[in-house]
């Protein structure tokens, strides 16, 4: 009784985590990460800067998987930055754009995980969902470990 009374804890925790980041973004009146010249369309969206604001709770800053949220999770957040390491040196760009949208395998726990999965999904701020996704994407394969 009282394990499945600390599992319901811990899913509390977690749900409270990603509703409390999701009104502090939607406080600050949406996605406020990307310059003017980025929804004007001058620029593609800014991938670090994604990552920080989507990302970084869970996986961390460096992508190591030790955001701060990261605690309250069933399973710890996976290293990022392994990616490729785990695909024979080949960074899966498709298999990744696919777990950022929440489709594909179910990498994060259930399929309405990543907690930001819908924001990928829609436009925001005028910016092409796709082009948000492809920018995410590419920082990730930036941040691999690669051989010297």
């Amino acid at each position: 009784m009282r394990l499945q009374h600390m599992k319901v804890i811990r899913q509390t925790g977690v749900m409270s985590a990603a509703c409390l980041m999701f009104l502090a973004v939607a406080g600050a009146g949406g996605f406020t990460g990307l310059s003017s010249q980025a929804v004007a369309g001058a620029a593609p969206p800014d991938g670090a800067q994604l990552f920080r604001t989507y990302c970084a709770s869970c996986h961390g800053t460096t992508g190591t998987g030790g955001g701060a949220a990261a605690v309250a999770m069933k399973l710890t957040p996976p290293d990022l930055t392994g990616i490729a390491a785990r695909n024979h040196g080949v960074f899966p760009s498709e298999r990744v754009t696919q777990i950022v949208l929440g489709k594909g395998v179910a990498a994060h726990g259930e399929r309405s995980m990543p907690v930001w999965g819908d924001v990928f999904a829609r436009k925001v701020s005028n910016v092409d969902p796709k082009a948000m996704v492809d920018a995410l994407v590419r920082y990730l394969d930036g941040l691999q470990r690669r051989p010297a």
